[in-house]
């Protein structure tokens, strides 16, 4: 059980986030120094698991433009809760982002990131095996395996660097989280448990569905693609995109693949956005998948909410205009 709750917080502090189109600082921070944006938001994310049990997540981010040194600043904080075992994860990261511009139209945004880390377990909602009384059925309410003694708060530095290059149509990137390896064992006594290098890669491309203004379709409607492919020890994700965003409203479809060195399953979702003003509202459902060949691998339902404000100086004057690829911001 202690092994598994070590593998599960070590996938998990890698986040439960599935909107990673729209939260692409996620997975490679320089996402915050984007055209020169300002902006937060807040997300939550709840996964359904087996026996009406769920993990729940919860996100905030804020990003800050220095337009004149070129340079912009972004904080976000991740926090995972799974309340049947006592486990909360939480994890804020501040990231530095540099703008070096290529040409008239492409843009390059390297960064780096410092996080701190900090996970915790109640070990009086563990059960360990001499709880249990085979005879009465019965659970004690104490545990005297000393191991309970040697399960301790995981606290942890981790380093990471990224870049972005990007124009108003195409986008791709690269991200390296966990630079350091930092150790993040439960056990005070063991050293030997890190974080593997988890290695990203981005692309993207939006391009406008109605360049002649027909009134079929709203003045500004564009379609927007997304992927993001991860590696970390032997586990892989890959995660597609495609999204209509339609003047302020916004339809879209994802799909997810995850494999781990003993399984992988499919995700295929539903996305909703509604923009009004400066904010902008959204919800994203994946449905549950189930493998009908080895009925071990079950991908569980998930329903994300959010909603961000950008506060950018200049944002009015593009009113209508909702594309995800810009860089009018920058001059």
């Amino acid at each position: 059980m202690f092994i598994f709750f070590i593998s599960f917080t070590g996938y998990g502090q890698e986040d439960m986030i599935i909107s990673y189109s729209r939260f692409m600082q996620k997975v490679n921070p320089s996402a915050f120094g984007i055209n020169n944006i300002n902006k937060t938001g807040v997300l939550y994310n709840s996964q359904g698991l087996i026996n009406n049990n769920r993990i729940e997540s919860q996100y905030f981010f804020g990003a800050i433009s220095f337009d004149a040194d070129n340079f912009s600043l972004g904080l976000d904080v991740y926090s995972l809760t799974m309340d049947n075992t006592g486990l909360v994860n939480t994890k804020p990261r501040l990231s530095y982002i540099y703008k070096i511009q290529f040409d008239n139209e492409v843009y390059f945004l390297p960064s780096i990131t410092l996080g701190l880390g900090s996970s915790k377990l109640d070990t009086g909602k563990l059960i360990f095996e001499d709880q249990i009384s085979l005879v009465s059925g019965y659970l004690q309410t104490e545990s005297q395996d000393p191991i309970v003694d040697q399960i301790a708060n995981s606290n942890y530095l981790d380093l990471g660097a990224s870049f972005i290059v990007h124009s108003s149509n195409y986008l791709f990137g690269a991200s390296i989280q966990h630079l350091n390896q930092p150790n993040i064992s439960y056990n005070i006594e063991d050293t030997d448990y890190t974080l593997p290098i988890r290695f990203s890669a981005q692309g993207a491309y939006e391009f406008d569905i109605n360049p002649y203004d027909r009134s079929i379709m709203p003045r500004y409607s564009t379609i927007y693609t997304f992927m993001n492919v991860s590696k970390m020890g032997d586990n892989y994700d890959i995660f597609l995109s495609q999204e209509a965003q339609l003047g302020s409203f916004s339809i879209g479809l994802n799909q997810q693949f995850r494999k781990t060195s003993n399984f992988g399953f499919t995700n295929i979702g539903l996305s909703v956005a509604l923009a009004y003003e400066n904010f902008e509202f959204g919800t994203l459902y994946n449905f549950p998948f189930r493998n009908a060949t080895n009925t071990s691998v079950y991908s569980p339902s998930t329903i994300e909410l959010f909603l961000t404000f950008d506060f950018s100086p200049y944002l009015r004057n593009k009113r209508g205009d909702y594309t995800r690829l810009s860089i009018d911001n920058y001059y």
